[in-house]
């Protein structure tokens, strides 16, 4: 495949013909001064940095719960959380495409906060939330799960509303975090039996 063949390929599917780069702008110059907070928040709620929180979380809900699916969670969440995010990171140092403020600065209202690493593709926040929502999934009733869902979509928004990525950074983050949990269920189940038989003989 010739260059101009890898360029027509990236114009279609990571720019969508146009309208990666034109959503960026529009939800970017859309946001005020008044939900920059709010934005900061979500992107705080959904950086990975708060694995090990979550982690220690679903591990104090298995206590309680007691249920197989809280006891399966700690290991698909650590062992799904891992894998997204070493693929992640080599998407991102492989593909190595630059972030919005490397390309449009001038063109942004807002370009807030240091970014995590050089690179925007995927969006490690998405990732990582993600992640999180295919975890707590089976834990919870369909509102739950809505209310998952709507956290995920205002976790995405913030980090194109504060410049560090495209929307199609964060839409593969989505998919990469998902199906990673989901790729990685018998290997938690595994770990879990191989925890619980260690358990059994102490």
């Amino acid at each position: 495949m010739g260059a101009g063949d890898m360029g027509l390929l990236r114009h279609w599917v990571y720019d969508w013909g146009g309208l990666n780069t034109q959503l960026m702008l529009w939800i970017n110059r859309s946001m005020s001064t008044d939900w920059i907070g709010l934005a900061r928040a979500l992107s705080a709620i959904g950086s990975y940095w708060g694995a090990p929180v979550m982690g220690l979380l679903l591990l104090a809900w298995q206590a309680v719960k007691r249920s197989e699916p809280a006891a399966l969670a700690p290991f698909r969440f650590g062992i799904g959380v891992l894998v997204a995010m070493l693929l992640a990171w080599t998407a991102k140092v492989g593909l190595a495409l630059s972030r919005p403020s490397d390309l449009y600065a001038n063109d942004m209202a807002w370009v807030l906060g240091e970014p995590d690493s050089l690179y925007a593709f995927p969006s490690g926040h998405a990732v990582y939330t993600a992640a999180v929502v295919a975890c707590l999934w089976p834990l919870g009733s369909w509102p739950f799960r809505l209310l998952l869902l709507a956290l995920a979509a205002a976790v995405g928004w913030s980090r194109v509303a504060l410049g560090a990525h495209f929307p199609a950074d964060v839409v593969a983050g989505f998919l990469l975090g998902g199906a990673c949990v989901v790729a990685t269920y018998g290997w938690a189940v595994s770990l879990k039996r191989a925890a619980d038989e260690w358990r059994a003989t102490r």
